[in-house]
């Protein structure tokens, strides 16, 4: 016998389908409405009757039912209800049947109201459990039994509708009970599968996406499945679901909407590869008209998101684009390459260190925390490092005053006397000078270590930064120069330049198409390893594509001059937090985070080297003599 607690849950039920069904047709014609309503208005009275009757009434009698065996059977109401019905074993209390049906017997007073509370459980009777409450197993066992032509695919579960009651169909509200434990889901559910009803006749085949899923149902999905494809730094089409397709706007991609995720971090920044916040939120913003999307912070799981082709990175295309074929060819170029040298405690190894900035450039500046003053710091720690636990040749870019000091401190003091140590040095004043002398300065020192009988294989380049890009982003982005960006003579010109030694040794450069791949291999390698270490502290990397060959800024793509006219082969330019996200701009501003990061550095540098730290320190090359 049901009890009045089911009754009011359907009472309910009832009136918030109407809600609904007013709500979904208020652009159907007025006379189509006003019937419409009348009607559900008459089954939201009859269930508020049902409120009223006496508990003793007997339940509803089944729609269809499913024998399971042992003395079980899986039945489906008319009012959409799923219930099994099961015999207690002999001498098999209350809690004792609910523990077995159940896997705990926290649920035994709502069984027994739902079934008139008997003094006692009667062998032989057949007693009511509501769906919701049956352990995971049952709850598949009852809706296979029910369902016989339902089955677990790769997107999730496709359910055929069976239909109960006199019209034979099946609401989304309830299907979103029975398979995610949820009813509001069947706004994603109707989303995902472009339904423009809330009700599926028999017959009918809907998908409850998998990330919807109760654990019973997301449990029997193939390895294969959407579930298993996905994660943190996967790349790839066949890696997030897409699917592709064509309106009047042109081509364009796919992705459906998984819990917890928001249009700008899981669209935007995965698949276009901006990450500035005026870039992200342009973007967010075409993609939400393009999609349909009225408003962007209430998207349902789900919903189909449509990404234009030109806006997607060459990866997400489809596999047969001509984009995505020529990015492919070249990162499997590239990938040819690695490093081939082998030096313990890094011994031979020149490291190159540039802290991004400086002087009257004070990089990105958020809440009165200048990029330039805390990538120094972190320069000058891995510097420290290097030293002490290494026997590298060590060379920075620049300088804050008269001498190289590790200040034992969080925030750190402001200072403007930056400057980069060419011959004479540079103050800095003019941010694209400044740039432009680093790589300068880095071939420089690259040159003198070739001279000196090293290999070019043994300097590496490390670019220090914090970007600031869109708040929902965090962490480490390591850039490499792209071998397809990099093309031409170049070489700056005017006395700014030609008064440097460094420029006068080597005024242009142009690279070969060999040394350019052979460049993004070797710089894609330290990369990594410098990344992976981050990783092994728990400090924070870009969740989507952490290595990126170029900048994408207002639709325009770069490599920054500091890797694009660099001659050493392998070189990163480190973006080591976001300062635009709250998190990473508080961590920056600690002293044992600034430490962890240059551990990472270091330690990075010398995987990258296959080598281990205690090597006997060598004294210090600097860039100014």
């Amino acid at each position: 016998m049901i009890g009045p607690i089911e009754i009011h849950r359907s009472a309910v039920l009832g009136k918030s389908f109407l809600h609904r069904w007013v709500a979904t047709r208020s652009a159907a014609p007025a006379r189509t409405v006003v019937v419409g309503y009348l009607a559900a208005l008459l089954a939201v009275l009859a269930a508020a009757l049902a409120v009223a009757a006496p508990a003793s009434a007997e339940p509803p009698p089944a729609a269809a039912r499913a024998p399971l065996g042992d003395g079980m059977i899986a039945a489906l109401g008319a009012d959409g209800g799923l219930w099994l019905e099961a015999e207690p074993k002999t001498s098999e209390g209350l809690l004792a049947f609910t523990r077995r049906l159940c896997g705990s017997d926290a649920p035994a007073a709502t069984i027994a109201v739902a079934n008139g509370e008997p003094p006692h459980l009667e062998a032989g009777v057949p007693y009511r459990v509501p769906f919701a409450l049956l352990s995971g197993e049952l709850q598949r066992r009852v809706a296979v039994a029910l369902f016989p032509a339902d089955e677990a695919a790769a997107d999730g579960w496709r359910h055929t509708a069976r239909g109960a009651g006199p019209l034979r169909r099946e609401g989304l509200w309830h299907l979103a009970e029975w398979f995610t434990g949820e009813g509001a889901n069947y706004r994603a559910i109707r989303e995902y599968n472009r339904l423009a009803d809330e009700e599926v006749a028999a017959g009918a085949t809907v998908v409850i996406p998998a990330e919807l899923l109760r654990p019973a149902f997301r449990g029997a999905l193939p390895a294969g499945s959407v579930l298993a494809r996905g994660g943190p730094g996967a790349a790839g089409a066949g890696s997030y679901g897409l699917e592709y397709g064509a309106d009047r706007g042109g081509d364009y991609a796919v992705y459906r909407l998984r819990p917890g995720e928001a249009l700008y971090s899981s669209v935007v920044v995965r698949f276009t590869g901006r990450l500035s916040a005026a870039d992200v939120n342009a973007l967010a913003a075409e993609i939400a008209e393009r999609s349909g999307i009225a408003d962007v912070t209430d998207i349902p799981i789900g919903y189909r998101v449509k990404v234009p082709f030109e806006l997607l990175l060459p990866e997400f295309l489809p596999g047969d684009h001509p984009r995505r074929r020529e990015y492919e060819a070249g990162v499997e170029a590239s990938a040819r390459y690695s490093n081939r040298v082998q030096a313990r405690g890094l011994a031979g190894i020149t490291v190159i260190l540039d802290a991004g900035h400086g002087g009257h450039d004070p990089g990105a500046a958020l809440a009165g925390v200048w990029e330039s003053l805390y990538v120094y710091d972190v320069a000058l720690r891995v510097r420290r490092l290097l030293e002490e636990t290494t026997a590298a040749r060590v060379a920075l870019t620049t300088r804050d005053g008269e001498r190289w000091e590790v200040p034992e401190r969080d925030v750190l003091p402001f200072s403007k006397r930056h400057a980069v140590l060419t011959s004479p040095p540079y103050p800095i004043a003019d941010s694209q000078v400044s740039a432009h002398l680093r790589w300068y300065l880095a071939n420089s020192v690259h040159r003198r270590a070739l001279a000196d009988g090293g290999d070019s294989e043994k300097t590496v380049f490390l670019s220090i930064h914090a970007d600031s890009l869109h708040p929902s982003v965090r962490g480490a982005t390591a850039y490499i120069p792209g071998a397809a960006m990099i093309k031409g003579e170049f070489g700056k010109s005017g006395a700014v330049y030609s008064s440097r030694r460094e420029v006068r040794e080597g005024p242009r450069v142009n690279f070969s198409y060999r040394e350019r791949v052979k460049s993004e291999g070797l710089s894609r390698q330290l990369a990594e390893r410098v990344l992976a270490e981050f990783g092994a502290r728990g400090l924070a990397i870009h969740p989507s594509k952490p290595v990126r060959e170029k900048i994408i800024r207002a639709r325009s793509a770069y490599v920054p001059a500091v890797l694009r006219y660099n001659a050493v082969p392998a070189k990163v330019l480190l973006e080591v937090c976001n300062l635009a996200n709250v998190e990473d701009r508080r961590l920056l501003q600690t002293r044992a985070f600034r430490q962890r990061v240059a551990e990472a550095v270091v330690e990075g540098i010398l995987e990258y080297y296959g080598a281990e730290s205690g090597g006997a320190p060598q004294a210090v090359t600097t860039a100014a003599k």
